[in-house]
């Protein structure tokens, strides 16, 4: 009879130890379920590198942007990597700062020492828009490597013109500076009859006629357009194909 009261009481015990185990177990990765983490690489050069309170200063802009997309895309990577460079190239008609998505969770933010307040005008300006831009892109595929999307100009202006108007939208303040007030139609339909292998580089940044960014502001143009005309906002428009958006915006 004792022998069989202590087995008894052997398995009571071993099975409130089992019980508290797996309510522990279960609170622990509950409350560690795919935390979001945030890894920033400076670059420093013989000439430049980030001062202590410009690096306090990004990482804040940073973060406080990667929240706010999150809510808006929870399809966002949850480990995101930041390299960040310091160049000295004319960036003003971009507030200072430019950027490039390479992978899902990799994103590389070159900023300008050269602007009228120098680098850290440029953080102020420019930074916030800039990840805004590239965020957008790793959450359509928009990226450098394993993109989602074909070749062509006709292409890159709509998922870039997508990333530009979400900048745009979410902080308020025009991605550029460049003027509004030209032949989007004609620029359209220019665009729309490229080849595949019509230069990337003219066509997005600057063409030998003088004509700036030429992809990014007519991108822009058909997006908004395409808002309008169907009522979506930039987060629906952003699920849709290129096919599809040139379409809602009539073309």
């Amino acid at each position: 009879m004792e022998r069989l009261i202590a087995n008894r009481l052997k398995i009571a015990i071993f099975s409130i130890a089992f019980c508290v185990a797996s309510v522990l177990q279960v609170s622990a990765s509950v409350g560690t379920d795919n935390p979001s983490v945030t890894t920033y690489n400076f670059k420093t050069t013989n000439n430049a590198h980030f001062l202590p309170h410009q690096k306090e200063a990004i990482k804040t802009i940073t973060e406080k942007t990667i929240f706010r997309v999150r809510e808006l895309m929870p399809e966002l990577a949850k480990t995101i990597q930041f390299t960040l460079n310091i160049v000295d190239w004319d960036l003003s008609t971009v507030r200072g700062v430019s950027g490039r998505a390479d992978r899902a969770n990799e994103i590389e933010i070159y900023l300008s020492s050269v602007q009228e307040g120098g680098l850290d005008q440029a953080i102020k300006d420019g930074l916030a828009l800039t990840v805004l831009h590239e965020l957008h892109h790793t959450v359509r595929g928009w990226t450098i490597y394993n993109n989602k999307f074909g070749q062509g100009i006709a292409i890159a202006a709509i998922n870039e013109g997508l990333a530009d108007v979400f900048s745009e939208i979410q902080s308020g303040q025009p991605p550029n500076d460049y003027s509004d007030t030209v032949d989007f139609d004609a620029w359209t339909k220019e665009i729309m009859s490229l080849p595949k292998d019509a230069n990337y580089g003219e066509w997005m940044f600057a063409l030998p006629d003088g004509r700036k960014a030429v992809g990014y502001r007519t991108g822009a143009y058909l997006v908004k357009k395409a808002m309008t005309s169907s009522g979506k906002d930039i987060l629906e428009l952003s699920k849709l194909s290129v096919k599809e958006i040139y379409e809602l915006a009539g073309y």
